[in-house]
C-alpha cells in the first residue's frame, strides 16, 4: 500500500487534531480495511513514439527526454538509466550511486490492446515492492508506438489494511507491508515526508480532511478523506494534476 503512506500520514495527523481533546478514543482509530470492488481509477492518456534507437514519452503535450535504448548507461537527472529493448517492448534499468533504484518492463499484449508498465521499486531501507501499470490503447500502433490511456495499477503485498491510533497530539498508523508505524503531529505548515516531498492539512469540516502533496515547489497531488456520520468508512477521493492527470477514489471499511 505504498500509495497511501503519504495519504494516511496527512490523515494522522488532522485525527490527532480532532481526538486530542476527547477522554474517549477517537472515531478515526482501528483498522481499516481497502473495499477493492469500490476502486475507481480513471487515468492519464499519453502518447509514445519509437524508432531503431528508443523511445520518446509524452504527456499534457509535453515531451520527456527520449530514452536511448542500446543496453548501455546514460546519464539522467534520477541516475544512471540502462535501456535495452525486448521484443516490442523495453526493459529499463535506473540506478543511483551504484544502487538499483528501479527496474521497469514495459510490454504490449499479442493483439497490441494492452501495454503493461511493470515497475519494481527499490528504496533505501525499505522492502522492494512492485508497482503494475495497465494501460489500453487508444490509437496508433504497431507496438509500443501510438496513444494510451492508464486504466489501472496493482501493487504487491497490498491487503488494503491501515491501522490507525490516536494519541494526544499526535497519531499513529501501520500499513501491513511497512515494518514500522509512522507517527505525526498537526503544526498547520508543511511538513517533511521524507525524499517524497512535503504534505500539509486542512480541515474543511469535521468530517472532511483535504491533503496537498508538494515536491520541488509543486503540487504532486490533492486527496480529500471523508469519515461516514456512522464511523464506519472512509472514503478517499485522490486527484492527480496535469501532466499526468488522474482520479482515483476509494472507500475503507472499519
Amino acid at each position: 500500500m505504498k500509495r497511501f503512506c503519504l495519504n494516511v500520514c496527512a490523515l494522522m495527523c488532522f485525527v490527532a487534531l480532532t481526538g486530542s481533546c476527547f477522554a474517549q478514543a477517537s472515531p478515526w482509530d482501528g483498522a481499516w480495511k481497502m473495499d477493492h470492488s469500490s476502486l475507481k481509477f480513471s487515468g492519464a492518456t499519453f502518447s509514445v513514439t519509437t524508432d531503431a534507437s528508443g523511445f520518446t514519452t509524452t504527456r499534457g503535450g509535453t515531451a520527456s527526454p527520449k530514452v536511448v535504448c542500446d543496453a548501455k548507461p546514460h546519464t539522467t537527472p534520477d541516475g544512471m538509466l540502462t535501456c535495452t529493448k525486448m521484443g516490442t517492448g523495453y526493459v529499463l534499468d535506473l540506478t543511483k550511486d551504484g544502487k538499483r533504484v528501479r527496474k521497469s518492463t514495459l510490454s504490449v499484449s499479442a493483439d497490441g490492446k494492452t501495454r503493461t508498465s511493470k515497475n519494481e521499486r527499490f528504496p533505501a531501507g525499505e522492502k522492494p515492492y512492485t508497482i503494475t501499470g495497465i494501460a489500453k490503447r487508444v490509437s496508433g500502433g504497431p507496438g509500443m508506438a501510438g496513444e494510451w490511456k492508464e486504466v489501472n495499477f496493482i501493487e504487491s503485498n497490498d491487503t488494503g489494511i491501515l491501522s490507525i491510533k490516536v494519541h494526544g497530539d499526535s497519531v499513529a498508523f501501520k500499513e501491513t507491508d511497512t515494518d514500522k508505524p509512522i507517527t505525526c503531529k498537526l503544526d498547520g505548515t508543511e511538513t517533511k515526508a521524507g525524499d517524497m516531498g512535503t504534505i500539509s492539512v486542512k480541515q474543511a469540516d469535521p468530517h472532511t480532511l483535504k491533503v496537498t502533496y508538494r515536491s520541488d515547489g509543486k503540487v504532486r497531488r490533492e486527496n480529500t478523506f471523508v469519515l461516514s456520520a456512522d464511523g464506519k468508512t472512509i472514503t478517499e477521493t485522490d486527484v492527480t494534476p496535469a501532466p499526468s492527470p488522474s482520479t482515483m477514489t476509494v472507500t475503507l471499511h472499519k
